[in-house]
């Protein structure tokens, strides 16, 4: 009996104690531009406690920011591989709840309204990112020519495939309306979204 009573004192001492603890709940879902759609993966830092929380598959991620006695404010950095680092700051001195929902923009502004403005300016491109050594073919400039459009590549770059996918699908519906659908049999078939569009 004598134990059981000291285990729950004991118990009731640590509840007690971790109710005494102050915290700042941060939450919320982080979202791309591009799609709408929740970004995986995406860190979110706590700058001055250099800790980090990560999204889970549905783009959420949770942080319990235990108080310090001089806390006051917090600089929370987004950062996403393809996107632009996205940052705020929140006060931390007292219990609170943050729930955020943060839309990250692509880098160099590469979604479908980007592709619809190159179109509109005769700007015809094709993204491509194929790592540290673009990959040309004597092939590209051929098709080049011939359809009047321009081959980018961002090699090592960071660039979102998403956004890749977006503009040049944008890109895609244009030729084939200016040209209907031989031009897919010409180009290289490694360019991103085409397979996606074949399908």
């Amino acid at each position: 009996m004598k134990k059981l009573i000291l285990t729950i004192l004991f118990l009731n001492s640590i509840i007690g104690f971790s109710q005494d603890k102050e915290e700042v709940l941060i939450k919320g879902i982080v979202l791309s531009e591009v799609n709408g759609k929740p970004l995986e993966n995406a860190y979110i830092s706590y700058k001055s406690r250099y800790r980090y929380s990560m999204t889970n598959e549905k783009g959420e991620f949770e942080y319990r920011y235990k108080i310090r006695e001089r806390d006051s404010l917090e600089t929370i950095e987004l950062t996403a591989l393809g996107y632009e680092n996205l940052d705020t700051i929140i006060r931390v001195d007292k219990t609170k709840e943050y729930v955020f929902e943060f839309v990250m923009k692509p880098r160099f502004g590469l979604n479908r309204e980007k592709a619809l403005a190159d179109i509109k300016n005769g700007e015809i491109n094709i993204l491509e990112s194929s790592g540290i050594a673009p990959v040309f073919y004597k092939s590209d400039s051929k098709f080049a020519k011939r359809y009047n459009v321009n081959f980018v590549e961002y090699g090592c770059e960071a660039i979102a495939e998403e956004s890749l996918y977006e503009y040049n699908r944008t890109v895609f519906e244009y030729l084939d309306k200016k040209y209907g659908k031989k031009w897919r049999k010409k180009i290289r078939k490694d360019i991103v979204g085409l397979n996606e569009e074949n399908e």
